[in-house]
């Protein structure tokens, strides 16, 4: 099983947001990914409903069976006005309908293949979905998020796991290896 990593570099971001069509569903599932850092069992639950012209959600984790309200950021919820209208989607279906059988979600193998193929267009490989959840704590750690407020959102154990988890302890350690002066 491969580790993944978070995205560390926004101009690796912003290539991997430009991969598909600023109305697609492929493009959106990305950018839910990034901008909520849910998993991605549950961004594919998400009908129409659940988040159209929505400021927040509440979300039942399907992992944790834990409820929690997320706020959508500004420009996702503008990406979803976007893509409902350009779909011509209704209120019953589902944001990430299934090409196959519409009244279903797409499945999370898909969702790998979409998010996987916009990782290798960029050259980022592995990336998963849970790249992007890893993605979404470590910037929102490096704009000043406190490690606490990420671990409630992780729904971590401790603040280490949380560091280690969106790759922060790692980065620490190789700094202090480039930066230790021995004096010679």
């Amino acid at each position: 099983m491969n580790f993944t990593y978070p995205i560390q570099n926004k101009k690796k971001i912003k290539e991997l947001m430009e991969v598909y069509p600023l109305e697609s569903k492929n493009r959106l599932l990305l950018e839910f990914g990034l901008r909520t850092g849910l998993r991605i069992s549950d961004i594919l639950n998400f009908k129409v409903e659940d988040v159209h012209k929505k400021e927040s959600v509440w979300v039942q984790e399907k992992k944790t069976k834990k409820k929690k309200m997320i706020s959508l950021h500004p420009k996702l919820r503008q990406s979803i006005r976007l893509y409902v209208k350009t779909e011509k989607l209704k209120p019953d279906d589902y944001m990430f309908y299934s090409a196959k059988n519409p009244t279903q979600p797409i499945q999370r193998m898909q969702a790998h293949r979409i998010i996987s193929h916009a990782g290798d267009m960029i050259g980022i490989v592995p990336l998963s979905a849970h790249s992007l959840r890893k993605t979404f704590g470590y910037w929102s750690y490096k704009q000043g998020v406190d490690i606490s407020l990420l671990q409630t959102i992780f729904q971590h154990s401790s603040q280490a796991v949380t560091l280690r988890y969106i790759g922060i302890t790692q980065e620490n350690i190789n700094r202090v290896y480039e930066t230790v002066d021995m004096g010679f």
